[in-house]
């Protein structure tokens, strides 16, 4: 006769030899192609309603990141702050492509001061690293494309999206109602985390913010960015390991598209920095864009 410790032990391993089939034959059944469309359709894509990007003028509180860098109260009429409150800034973010800024300085570049130069470097790098970072979920690029190998498999929380081409390699977690809740992208030996939330739209889950810690950052831009926006006057140009970022975004409607209104960055444990977007119209697929700013363009 089979004892009780036995019989709990022999229902204990018909349990877990029926518990890991379950999820293999539910990964089994899922019909890869049909799944990948469904999740492509479940965000809002504003290039499958014939737009391209925007194009806008980049609005910027100079005043308060000059003291903020400075430790002092800077007067209306300082010159560093007169010219960079003089100076056009003009993003055309194209969500495949990514964006392109374009500044007139008053008077030309040449002359401007080398501070006001380094300045404007900052608001470029910040609409750069934030719409670089937003662009993906907004352009279907964060999902595999074409010769990327990828497959779906059934988890407790949801679904689990890996996506492997040439040196990258993607994980993506998504919920049940294929929101990506979670990814991690590997890329030239370059790691990035990152973790998005979403507000449901009329076409579609639409991220409001992004975190993200990149381990074993190459030096960038956006590194230089992070270091120059920083609040303390020492300019320091060294980047902490791991290096973290937070973007969050507020919309308005242009046309009948949604584009960032404000957008507010945060490196690491540093002091939020927004800036704002103006003056904007949609640049659609075949190129044209109807809009102040984007009259400025080159």
């Amino acid at each position: 006769m089979m004892s009780f410790k036995s019989t709990g032990r022999c229902a204990a391993l018909l349990l877990g030899a029926t518990a890991i089939p379950v999820s293999a034959q539910q990964t089994a059944h899922l019909d890869q192609k049909a799944l990948l469309e469904q999740t492509r359709k479940a965000y809002y894509q504003p290039i499958e309603r014939g737009v391209q990007g925007f194009a806008c003028t980049v609005a910027f509180d100079w005043s308060d990141v000059l003291e903020r860098a400075s430790g002092r109260r800077i007067p209306p009429k300082e010159p560093t702050l007169v010219a960079l409150k003089n100076t056009t800034v003009i993003v055309t973010n194209d969500l495949v492509k990514g964006p392109v800024l374009k500044v007139d300085y008053p008077g030309g570049a040449a002359a401007v001061s080398q501070a006001v130069l380094s300045r404007e470097r900052i608001l470029h790098n910040l609409v750069v690293a934030s719409l670089s970072g937003w662009n993906p979920f907004l352009s279907d690029r964060i999902f595999p494309m074409e010769g990327t190998k990828y497959r779906f498999e059934a988890v407790p929380t949801g679904y689990r999206l890996t996506l492997e081409g040439g040196t990258f390699f993607s994980i993506l977690d998504l919920d049940p109602k294929l929101m990506v809740t979670h990814g991690e992208s590997h890329l030239n030996g370059v790691t990035t985390d990152f973790t998005p939330t979403f507000d449901p739209s009329s076409h579609g889950w639409l991220i409001t913010s992004l975190e993200t810690m990149t381990l074993q950052p190459a030096v960038s831009s956006v590194a230089e960015g992070k270091a120059n926006s920083s609040s303390s006057s020492s300019g320091a140009a060294s980047a902490p390991d791991p290096d973290e970022a937070k973007f969050t975004f507020s919309y308005q409607f242009v046309d009948d598209m949604l584009v960032p209104k404000k957008v507010v960055v945060q490196y690491g444990e540093g002091i939020e920095t927004p800036y704002e977007l103006k003056d904007c119209l949609l640049v659609r697929t075949n190129g044209t864009a109807e809009s102040k700013a984007a009259a400025a363009r080159p």
